[in-house]
């Protein structure tokens, strides 16, 4: 086999490694994300963590557990509204761009960004 088949090979051997290692590792990340991101998970963690390291009595982790849960609560919902708000601003500038038969299907896209967000910060809510 000449050197330049060898090479080649090597390349497309190469090649794809690298688009495999980047699916994987988009996938994989994806699952770990959405598993941290979970409020549940995330008060667990939090919950833990001021127990291993506060050396919170049994009566003070009981009675802290309440507030964290509830913080977890306002956070989701506080997240839903500057998402909105950030959204807002943005389709507002955006419109600014659009001619009025634009602007019509904008709006429509508008409807369908806000159901998004309400029915995902929804999902976080059920989740607790």
């Amino acid at each position: 086999m000449s050197k330049w088949k060898i090479g080649l090979y090597l390349v497309a051997l190469f090649l794809a490694g690298v688009v495999t290692g980047g699916i994987l590792t988009a996938a994989i990340g994806k699952q770990i994300m959405s598993r941290v991101m979970r409020p549940e998970a995330m008060a667990h963690r939090w919950q833990n963590d001021l127990e291993e390291r506060l050396a919170l009595t049994p009566e003070q982790s009981g009675k802290i557990t309440p507030i964290i849960m509830d913080g977890i609560k306002n956070f989701g919902s506080m997240l839903s509204e500057q998402a909105e708000l950030a959204l807002a601003n943005c389709n507002a500038r955006i419109a600014l761009e659009l001619t009025a038969e634009q602007k019509v299907k904008f709006a429509e896209i508008e409807k369908e960004q806000q159901a998004f967000i309400q029915s995902r910060f929804k999902e976080m809510s059920a989740q607790k």
